[in-house]
């Protein structure tokens, strides 16, 4: 909105519509004509994306707490029915950044910028020009061939020789900024300064966006407008322009040192959001078995305008992401649970935990920080049931994942699907990119029901009137049905860890340690949320809640470290990996799957 006071109007005057709104008036049984109305709300301009720790994020705490107390499901937060936490969700330019650069100085914010993996700090010294920054063997390229970068700066383009042709671009996979920053900080590198060349698009700076928790690279890295810098190509008697032709076509490097030198300082602030988990609590009946807890969860958080982290919106301008599928449409679809099953109350044996959480998009964090917190200790769980993305149900097709963490998760679901019709894909493995994961992480059986993805994912267009409200209903209809079978059978189920498959590791990586990073963790290292049964770090010996420290010769500060290192390893190979296990550090032996 153009306007605050606009805004405010805007936001109030819904607020005020639904809180008039008399419990007596809802119906307990699940209906598409709830799901969607909840849906509206929840996705619409007035909660501005629902982003974490913004005015939308508590309409939306606000909203679902209003709904808990009219079903009289009570409150099971820290205060009331809220778990507070915070994370870094934002990063900001600080006062103290500043750029001279062949004598002449910069003005941050217009002609540079630091970038979202740079420390802040100070480098200087001489400027080595070093083509895209890329050393990839296989291909004979190498742009520090034949170049001293120790102590020095390392001025690199964006992107690859390949980048124009992505049909035919074999660098592909070294374009990753990360990567091409830390092979220059191998190369002894102080500072690193990144430009957009000519054939690379319009000259503008990146903007600063948190692409992960812990992305610190170790050093200053900034990246300056080309304007800025074509003087110092002019006065070596080389274009900026014709110089990346020759890369490009020639697919050689053209590395050099200038006659000149740089200082420069980097000064981000990294913003933290306060935000909560939602949690609301029904107690069963019977004596023994109300001790059993089964959890309904959905993330009920967005993206806000875009700008801080996973747009996928290819404009790269601030514009409101409603999410109405991702995921007011799981957010809605647990209040219908809770609204259900409060109506039933009397008839639980078991009882029942729900949850919305807050940080999904950032990486699991919110449901990461109930697992790690005290509450989590309170209950013995005996599943947890997740809904996320189920509003664009599309020629009945189902993808329902967690199916091998029980034994009776696939006879169950075939039996009630007799009745539902749905096409269903089942996916066996407990991981995967939503909450549930954090949960098999913990050994309990879980199951992720999921729609499916669409054009709309992750953009502003992600609106209510897209949503399939007949088919969501259809679809927590039979997690109603699930959850009634769990509550009344005579013993808990099972818990079965999966075998996965192995598959081809992403990212271009030779080899996998089959672990699951814990996204949200603020510990230097890569802290482990779990490992893959089966997998290479399961047979070194690694557990849930170890630190990797160091891989190999690579010391290992946070995920962006390990994965640079994991790049390095090939199937077979033998290697060291070193974790803090509590305060003790612990060695262990692996050997890379061929």
């Amino acid at each position: 909105m153009s306007n605050f006071k606009n805004y405010i109007i805007l936001v109030l005057t819904p607020l005020f519509l639904y809180f008039t709104i008399s419990p007596s008036e809802k119906n307990p049984k699940i209906t598409a004509g709830e799901i969607i109305e909840h849906i509206k709300y929840l996705s619409s301009d007035e909660l501005a994306g629902r982003f974490p720790g913004t005015l939308g994020d508590s309409l939306t705490e606000t909203y679902i707490i209003k709904e808990l107390k009219s079903y009289k499901v009570k409150p099971a937060g820290e205060d009331g029915y809220k778990q507070p936490f915070s994370f870094t969700s934002e990063i900001k330019l600080g006062e103290n950044n500043r750029l001279v650069l062949g004598g002449s100085t910069a003005k941050a914010g217009e002609d540079f910028t630091p970038v979202y993996l740079s420390s802040n700090g100070s480098a200087g010294g001489s400027i080595v020009f070093v083509g895209y920054g890329i050393n990839a063997s296989e291909l004979n390229y190498n742009d520090y061939s034949g170049i001293d970068l120790k102590g020095k700066i390392a001025l690199m383009l964006l992107h690859s020789p390949g980048y124009n042709n992505p049909h035919d671009n074999p660098f592909g996979k070294y374009e990753i900024l990360r990567t091409k920053c830390s092979v220059a900080k191998e190369q002894g590198a102080v500072g690193i300064i990144v430009v957009k060349g000519p054939e690379s698009g319009e000259d503008e700076l990146m903007k600063l966006r948190v692409l992960g928790q812990g992305e610190n690279i170790g050093i200053p890295v900034i990246n300056v407008k080309r304007t800025f810098v074509e003087n110092l190509f002019n006065a070596s008697g080389k274009d900026i322009q014709a110089v990346q032709k020759e890369i490009d076509s020639l697919r050689t490097t053209k590395s050099f040192e200038f006659n000149a030198s740089c200082d420069f300082t980097a000064d981000l602030i990294y913003v933290k959001s306060n935000t909560a988990n939602i949690i609301g609590f029904l107690e069963g009946n019977d004596p023994k078995l109300k001790n059993e807890v089964v959890i309904l969860g959905a993330h009920m958080d967005h993206l806000g305008d875009g700008m801080k982290y996973g747009s996928l919106y290819e404009k790269h301008t601030p514009e409101i992401h409603n999410g109405a599928d991702d995921n007011a449409s799981g957010t809605a679809g647990v209040l219908e649970l809770a609204e259900y099953f409060a109506s039933k109350k009397k008839d639980l044996k078991r009882s029942i935990l729900f949850m919305w959480f807050s940080g999904e998009e950032a990486g699991t964090i919110g449901s990461l920080y109930f697992t790690k917190s005290d509450m989590f200790k309170r209950y013995n769980f005996t599943s947890m049931i997740n809904l996320d993305m189920i509003g664009r149900l599309n020629e009945n097709k189902l993808t329902i994942g967690g199916t091998g963490t029980s034994s009776i998760w696939v006879p169950l679901l075939d039996s009630l699907n007799k009745s539902y019709g749905f096409t269903s894909v089942y996916n066996k493995d407990g991981y995967g990119p939503s909450d549930h994961a954090s949960f098999y992480a913990k050994d309990m059986p879980v199951l992720f029901f999921f729609t499916g993805l669409h054009k709309q994912y992750h953009r502003p267009d992600d609106d209510w009137e897209l949503i399939n409200s007949e088919g969501t209903a259809k679809v927590v209809n039979m997690v109603a049905d699930i959850v009634s079978y769990v509550d009344k059978m005579p013993s808990k189920m099972d818990f079965v860890k999966v075998q996965t498959e192995k598959k081809e590791t992403n990212m271009g990586f030779r080899v996998t340690l089959g672990i699951i990073p814990d996204y949200s963790s603020t510990k230097e290292g890569l802290e482990i949320t779990g490992v893959k049964t089966g997998g290479v770090a399961e047979k070194a010996g690694l557990l849930g809640g170890d630190v990797i420290i160091k891989l190999g010769q690579y010391e290992i500060k946070n995920i962006y470290d390990y994965t640079d290192a994991l790049s390095k390893f090939k199937p077979g190979e033998e290697t060291e990996v070193v974790v803090m296990r509590g305060t003790e550090e612990m060695k262990f032996k692996l050997t890379f799957a061929k």
